[in-house]
């Protein structure tokens, strides 16, 4: 059982990052969830036990600690939440959070001009501009901001799985004084990022981040990092993909090696790109393209050769 200081600390901890909620019986709190913003408070947090359950998208968990930590909440507050409860407790390896995901309630699509002056749709397409994101690029991808909530002031850039229904999505502060430029939503990153883009028949790029994508512009895949993870590897072969370029950062090298050794030994052409200076999303689309056409088949002796200048 909390005591009255510490019940105080972590109803503020959780009514600052999800909203002001509600006091149940049971020394529980009723919030909105974040993972499926349904309009009622219907994510049920126990002080005591910790567990935490949403009644309408079935997201759930055994720690206070793992929900805000999947919300990306400050360090200090998930401190405070450690202090308090002591270390997060060790799960079941079998557990799984089952969260249907959503775009946050607050977004709104870029391509429809509001109807009064409002300076976060200005900042957000002041800072895509400034990324050499095009008006056709806003409405491909169904580019969006939010003006407040839990994403207020950062764009919104959703991908969809190849049934049409959302999988991912990447929010990026246009603040440049955020100290977190960054706020994805709390679910696993296996995911393939604009999956309803790919033409599977054709030659596919990938890169790093969202951004890197938008200075390819064509059949690109963003790997939200540099590891290449199991859905999209076994979407490729799925798919009989022939030919992969790989464009990932200049610092890693050692990973676009490891892909290439993956790719070659499973039968697909690759041909490796690497930026020298500057990556992709900081080059932009004249620059990147005019790499990717210099780009040539790699060979065992390439791949050799590369694996040796990496130890």
């Amino acid at each position: 059982m909390l005591s009255g200081r510490n019940k105080l600390q972590i109803i503020t901890i959780l009514d600052s990052t999800l909203g002001v909620g509600s006091s149940l019986k049971g020394n529980e709190q009723a919030h909105h969830c974040p993972f499926c913003n349904h309009h009622k408070k219907k994510l049920q947090v126990n002080l005591d036990t910790q567990r935490w359950h949403c009644w309408v998208c079935d997201s759930k968990g055994r720690s206070i600690y793992s929900l805000l930590r999947k919300l990306n909440v400050d360090v200090r507050d998930l401190n405070k939440v450690k202090d308090v409860y002591g270390d997060e407790p060790e799960y079941d390896s079998k557990e799984e959070y089952v969260i249907k995901l959503q775009l946050p309630k607050e977004f709104k699509q870029l391509y429809f001009c509001p109807k009064s002056i409002n300076p976060a749709y200005n900042q957000a397409l002041h800072y895509l501009n400034k990324r050499d994101i095009t008006k056709a690029d806003i409405v491909k991808y169904n580019i969006g901001y939010c003006e407040d909530g839990l994403y207020g002031g950062r764009v919104i850039i959703p991908s969809y799985d190849d049934s049409g229904d959302l999988n991912y999505f990447v929010a990026r502060s246009f603040y440049e004084d955020e100290p977190y430029k960054y706020k994805n939503p709390p679910i696993s990153r296996d995911v393939i990022v604009f999956d309803n883009q790919i033409n599977w028949n054709e030659p596919i790029i990938l890169v790093e981040g969202v951004f890197d994508s938008f200075s390819v512009k064509r059949n690109v895949i963003p790997l939200l990092g540099k590891f290449l993870l199991s859905k999209l590897k076994n979407k490729i072969m799925e798919k009989g993909v022939k030919e992969v370029t790989i464009m990932l950062d200049s610092d890693a090298v050692d990973d676009s090696t490891k892909h290439t050794e993956w790719f070659m030994k499973n039968g697909i052409k690759v041909r490796n790109v690497i930026p020298t200076d500057k990556d992709a999303g900081e080059m932009g689309f004249e620059k990147v393209n005019e790499l990717l056409k210099g780009a040539k088949e790699t060979g065992w002796d390439d791949l050799v050769l590369s694996k040796l200048n990496n130890i």
